[in-house]
C-alpha cells in the first residue's frame, strides 16, 4: 500500500481552532463534558463532518459518532476516537488531538478513494476526564455496559445528576443498556493521544507504541496520635501524627524509586491534618496512596512493602496507622498484532518509535475489553499535560495522525 498523509494545514488549523470552541477558560482549555461548551464543540466536529459529507449521531450516553455511509451496514466498524471534555484550565492538545487526527483521517480516506472492506467510526467519547462527574470515562464504559443506574444518579458541584444533564442534552438515559456492545461487534479500536509524560520527549523519539495501560491501586490511610498543646507539649513526649505521616511520604518514595521497577510509580496526593489548629500538635492524618504499574504482581508486591515500611516508622513513632483499600482499577494490555501493524506503519514512514506503556487511563483500555486495541503516542514538550503550557510540536503532531491514518487503512482494507 503506498503511504497515505494527513492534509496538515487543514488538520493543524481544525487542531487550533477547536481550542477555542466552548472553551470558558482565559489560562487553557476549560470544557466539562455535557455542558454548553461540550455541545458547541459536539456541534463544531459536527459541522466538519457535514461539510465532508460525513454522518454522525449522539448514542444515550453522549458519545457522538461520525461515519461515512449507512452506520449499521457492513462488517462490524474499526473505531478510531477520543476525547474532547477536559480538565479546568487544561491544554488544547488533550483529546483533541485524537478526535480530529480521526476526522481527518475519515476525510482522507474517502478523499483519496481507498477502497475499504468494512466501515470507519470516529467516536468523540463521554466525560473520560472525570471533571464534572465522577469516575470518569463514561462514554467508553458505557459503550462495552459497565455504567450502573446508581451512577447516574451521581452529581457535580451544582447537583446535577448524570441522568439530569444527559436529558438536557435531548438524550434518554433509560436507553443506555442499548449502547453496550458485545465483543465480536468492533472489528478493532484505535486511538492518537499525547504522551502526557516525558520519555518520548527526553529520548527524542516520535511515536509510542503503545503495550497497555497501567493498573491502579489506591488505599487511605489514616495515623493516629495525639492531639495536644503545642506550647505545653514537650518535643519528647509528643505523638505528631503529622511528623509520622511526613515519613511514610517520604518512604513511598523511597521503596518505590529503589524497587528496581522502572515502570512503577507510587504518589500521595492528598493530605489532611487535624485538628488543623496552629498551635496543636496534630492528632490525626488521612492521606492517599496510589501505585500504578502495568503488572498487578508488581502492584502487590509494592503495597505489601508499603505496608511493612509505613507499618514500622508507625511503630517507631509510637502511633497508629490504619489502611483502607480503595477500589482498584487493572492493567489493560493492549493487542500484540495491531501494535505490530502500529510499529510497521511508523517504520514505513520514517519515523522513529519505541514500545511503551501509558501511565495515565485512556477510553482504549475499556474498549480492549471487547475488541483488538491499539494507542498511538506523540511527545508532550517537557512532559507536562493537564495544564496550559501541555505542548507538542506541529511536526509531531501530524506524524502522530499519519501513523493513525495508515492503521486505519491497513485495518479496514
Amino acid at each position: 500500500m503506498s503511504k497515505l498523509v494527513v492534509n496538515e494545514r487543514r488538520f493543524l488549523s481544525w487542531l487550533e481552532e477547536l481550542s477555542r470552541v466552548g472553551n470558558s477558560s482565559t489560562k487553557g482549555v476549560t470544557r466539562f463534558a455535557l455542558t454548553e461548551g461540550d455541545r458547541q464543540a459536539r456541534e463544531w466536529l459536527q459541522a466538519r463532518a457535514r461539510e465532508h459529507n460525513l454522518q454522525s449521531h449522539f448514542d444515550a450516553a453522549g458519545n457522538l459518532f461520525i461515519y461515512a455511509g449507512p452506520k449499521d451496514e457492513g462488517p462490524p466498524p474499526v473505531i478510531v476516537g477520543s476525547h474532547v471534555d477536559t480538565v479546568p484550565d487544561g491544554g488544547r492538545f488533550d483529546g483533541a488531538l485524537g478526535v480530529l487526527a480521526g476526522l481527518e483521517s475519515l476525510i482522507r480516506l474517502q478523499e483519496m478513494e481507498i477502497p475499504l472492506s468494512r466501515p470507519v467510526w470516529l467516536a468523540v467519547w463521554t466525560e473520560e476526564e472525570g471533571s464534572r462527574f465522577p469516575g470518569g470515562l463514561i462514554g467508553s464504559r458505557a459503550f462495552i455496559g459497565e455504567v450502573s443506574p446508581t451512577e447516574l444518579e451521581e452529581t457535580d458541584a451544582n447537583g446535577v445528576t448524570l441522568a439530569e444533564a444527559l436529558r438536557n442534552w435531548g438524550l434518554t438515559p433509560e436507553d443506555l443498556p442499548q449502547v453496550a456492545r458485545q465483543p465480536g461487534q468492533v472489528h478493532a479500536y484505535v486511538e492518537l493521544h499525547i504522551e502526557q509524560g516525558a520519555k518520548l520527549d527526553q529520548a527524542d523519539q516520535q511515536i509510542g507504541v503503545v503495550t497497555g495501560i497501567v493498573g491502579i491501586r489506591r488505599y487511605n490511610l489514616s495515623v493516629k496520635g495525639q492531639a495536644n498543646h503545642a506550647g505545653t507539649t514537650p518535643m519528647q513526649l509528643r505523638q505528631d501524627a503529622l511528623v509520622a505521616a511526613s515519613l511514610m511520604v517520604q518512604a513511598v518514595e523511597e521503596v518505590v524509586k529503589n524497587s528496581g521497577y522502572e515502570e512503577a510509580v507510587g504518589t500521595v496526593g492528598q493530605l489532611r491534618v487535624y485538628p488543623g489548629g496552629v498551635n496543636v500538635v496534630p492528632g490525626r492524618v488521612d492521606f492517599s496512596l496510589e501505585i500504578r504499574d502495568i503488572d498487578e504482581a508488581v502492584m502487590d508486591e509494592l503495597a505489601n512493602r508499603l505496608r511493612t515500611t509505613l507499618q514500622g516508622i508507625a511503630t517507631e513513632r509510637g502511633v497508629e496507622l490504619s489502611w483502607e483499600t480503595a477500589p482498584a482499577v487493572k492493567p489493560s494490555l493492549l493487542d500484540e498484532s495491531l501494535q505490530q501493524t502500529i510499529a510497521e506503519v511508523a517504520t514505513d514512514l520514517g519515523y522513529s518509535w519505541r514500545y511503551m506503556p501509558s501511565g495515565a487511563g485512556h477510553d482504549a483500555q475499556h474498549l480492549a475489553r471487547i475488541c483488538p486495541t491499539g494507542m498511538i503516542f506523540v511527545p508532550s514538550k517537557d512532559g507536562i499535560s493537564h495544564s496550559p503550557d501541555e505542548f507538542t510540536a506541529d511536526d509531531d503532531c501530524v506524524r502522530g495522525a499519519n501513523v493513525l491514518l495508515n492503521t486505519i487503512a491497513r485495518l479496514a482494507q
